[in-house]
């Protein structure tokens, strides 16, 4: 670094970085892999931006530990929630690198950072050939780019974020000194930044890799606010931001909490409503059995259920327990239980159909009961999205008092899990994710100690939804 340049930098060190920005800022300076774990509004974008304009310049680090990192020269990609955040970054780490340049012209020995030629508001070119690039959230906006990849916003980005995780990875992976950093404030429990933070066993969509394993490859930095604030001593704006938002809502956003769960999905008086007056449905309407096949610890969930016209009258709703041992020899006798159990179902109620979650290793079950029951079975791949469309069905019939579920024990499982349905209500910028919500089925153990329960009574209703457009007069 130039005399000039460095003079800058200690200036920005010593007297414009806070404690917490400084921190960041020495992370990615001196790990490959970091994540950033930080409250709201304190500075993390333009300590990125600092950081940024480092990576891009090349830089000789000492190390808060005294050891010395050189880092050559090379671009920077910035991928945000939306190309917005992600400009505004690159604003911001044109207004650091311009105080670099204070007082240089073109003609200057130091030489300009700026390449004076090049520039807009999603990218910046440097003198030295380098550039930092903003990219919009979605993860193929960075595919095919190369260099330090930074990825701000990562638990408020609506795209996928494993894909955006495999793509930051994958984009800094050419060289051994390139920068793998991701930043974000807190989300909900349960969901994928959380699990990065928390989680544990198998990465979901990636059995071979645990989150355990993820974090040990990585430098986790979190920065509250008490990190800014050791002595626990606030300013006057900050006390009364405090007292104005709760010690909830102070807790997640200042303090890095992630808040409990997502909100509740179907209230309680719309379960209330299930139980009241008689059903909608005629009494010739088709009948359906629903079957959501569970796994070793896994119980299954049966609704059989009379459906048409947009109305749903629920005439059975159990959880069938199985074994916990994983052998094959248990697992196959267990699907031959079940499809005598859904046999008796068809002698006592005469459906018009089965229908049977056909998704991942639960195809034995519907495969069994196709070759028993034969074209009476539909095998139905349940994704998120016709998990989603089924859900903004089931909302509106259960809003309109459509959906009748008789009152009484038999039935408390089926409204127990109704109950627990839960909703992302974080929204989205396009129109993809209903208006209900994304639904989320969360996991519970049983009762018993030995089992999990993943709403499956519950998702066995959602499957029915499949059939509510009959029209049956």
């Amino acid at each position: 670094m130039t005399p000039t340049r460095q003079r800058v930098f200690d200036y920005w060190w010593n007297y414009k970085l806070r404690q917490n920005q400084k921190l960041l800022v020495d992370a990615i300076a001196s790990h490959r892999y970091v994540a950033v774990l930080g409250a709201r509004q304190r500075g993390k974008t333009t300590a990125i931006g600092f950081a940024g304009g480092l990576l891009a310049q090349g830089t000789k680090w000492t190390t808060q530990e005294g050891g010395t990192v050189t880092l050559p020269a090379d671009d920077v990609q910035l991928a945000s929630q939306t190309l917005k955040h992600a400009k505004d970054f690159v604003k911001r780490s044109g207004r650091v690198l311009s105080t670099f340049n204070a007082g240089l012209s073109i003609a200057t020995d130091d030489g300009n950072v700026f390449d004076t030629t090049l520039g807009s508001t999603e990218r910046i070119a440097l003198a030295n050939g380098r550039e930092i690039k903003a990219h919009a959230g979605n993860p193929g906006t960075i595919q095919g780019m190369s260099g330090h990849t930074i990825v701000d916003e990562i638990a408020s980005n609506k795209c996928d974020q494993e894909e955006i995780f495999q793509q930051m990875v994958a984009v800094s992976s050419g060289a051994p000194w390139r920068r793998a950093v991701m930043v974000g404030n807190s989300s909900y429990r349960g969901d994928w930044w959380w699990n990065f933070w928390h989680g544990t066993g198998p990465v979901e969509g990636n059995p071979g890799i645990t989150w355990e394993q993820r974090r040990a490859k990585f430098t986790m930095l979190k920065l509250d606010i008490w990190t800014e604030f050791p002595d626990r001593i606030l300013p006057p704006d900050l006390r009364e931001i405090q007292e104005i938002m709760g010690p909830e809502a102070w807790h997640r956003w200042y303090e890095c909490g992630f808040a409990e769960s997502h909100g509740r999905a179907i209230s309680d008086e719309l379960l209330i409503r299930t139980g009241l007056g008689s059903p909608w449905v005629p009494a010739g309407a088709p009948i359906v059995i629903s079957v959501d096949p569970g796994l070793n610890r896994n119980p299954t969930g049966v609704v059989v259920a009379r459906v048409g016209s947009w109305a749903v009258e629920v005439l059975l709703a159990e959880y069938w327990y199985g074994p916990t041992e994983n052998d094959p020899a248990t697992a196959d006798s267990w699907s031959r239980a079940q499809i005598q159990q859904i046999d008796g179902l068809v002698n006592k109620f005469g459906p018009d159909k089965i229908i049977c979650d056909y998704s991942n290793f639960a195809s034995a079950l519907a495969d069994g009961l196709e070759d028993t029951f034969g074209r009476m079975v539909v095998k139905a791949r349940t994704t998120q999205d016709v998990n989603q469309k089924r859900w903004g069905a089931l909302l509106e019939m259960l809003t309109d008092g459509r959906v009748h579920i008789p009152p009484g024990k038999l039935f408390d499982d089926l409204r127990t899990d109704l109950g627990r349905f839960e909703i992302d209500e974080s929204g989205s910028s396009s129109r993809k994710i209903l208006e209900a919500g994304k639904l989320i089925l969360p996991e519970t153990p049983a009762e018993n100690g030995s089992h999990v329960l993943h709403c499956d009574i519950g998702a066995a209703l959602l499957q029915v939804s499949d059939f509510v457009h009959v029209d049956v007069g």
